[in-house]
């Protein structure tokens, strides 16, 4: 069962939005369901000084639920994390996302439209659709330049240091210490602001960026909807991974 936990800090300026979904947090239809509502909740309290999403247990996230991209359901799963993504793109203040142990595909797509990452050392993070011969939509409007044709070309993983050096991190904690740097890193950034200037301040950093995200993300998910799924290879991969077999791709 998909569980999403909000909470906020007493005085309301930390807002902290937990996936708690064993023992990965797939992200999956249900769980986008409760994310959403939880993230529009957070975004109408005024108090709000920052969001924190983080996951539960030794994982940030294995990723999307890789069922759901079958053709089938496809269109629904995109148009749910999309959304997900959207909001978190769009939200009235500063967001953080807190990443331990694996961060993939769906997972990192959140992470990404989180405004600031915190990495532990130890934590891999990576964008591995093109492994099953597609591609992902938010990530592919969330990462521009070098480190966007690294990550989603190659779909390689990525320790947090070279995440880091890509731009994709901003900040490291060290292993198990994750709780205390995120903690540490809101003491000393966002909990002696103002609230109303940071919403402020947010808006004018992330209106231009939100128009062209929005953009790009509704290109890629045109492509991945309107072409790569009437590819043989577009359902091969996704199909060959839950039957646990390699792939044998077609379409030159």
């Amino acid at each position: 069962m998909a569980i999403v936990l909000h909470t906020a800090s007493p005085d309301g300026g930390v807002q902290t939005i937990t996936m708690d979904s064993p023992p990965g947090n797939v992200i999956d239809l249900a769980l986008c369901a409760e994310l959403r509502p939880a993230i529009a909740t957070a975004a109408a309290d005024e108090r709000g000084k920052v969001l924190v999403l983080r996951g539960a247990g030794k994982h940030f996230s294995f990723g999307a639920s890789v069922e759901e991209h079958l053709p089938e359901q496809a269109p629904q799963m995109l148009e749910a994390i999309g959304g997900v993504v959207r909001d978190l793109v769009g939200f009235p203040y500063p967001t953080l996302a807190g990443v331990q142990g694996r961060c993939l595909g769906g997972g990192l797509e959140l992470a990404l439209a989180c405004g600031i990452v915190i990495a532990e050392e130890d934590a891999v993070l990576a964008s591995p659709e093109i492994r099953l011969g597609v591609l992902a939509p938010a990530a592919t409007a969330l990462l521009t330049g070098r480190a966007a044709e690294d990550v989603l070309l190659t779909g390689r993983d990525l320790t947090a240091t070279e995440a880091f050096r890509l731009g994709i991190v901003n900040a490291l904690a060290p292993s198990n210490s994750l709780d205390e740097t995120v903690d540490g890193f809101i003491a000393e950034h966002f909990a002696p602001r103002s609230a109303a200037s940071l919403r402020l301040a947010t808006r004018a950093v992330r209106e231009p960026q939100r128009k062209a995200i929005e953009d790009r993300l509704s290109n890629a998910e045109r492509i991945y909807l309107e072409e790569l799924l009437e590819l043989h290879d577009g359902v091969e991969g996704i199909q060959a991974f839950l039957d646990k077999r390699n792939p044998e791709w077609r379409n030159a």
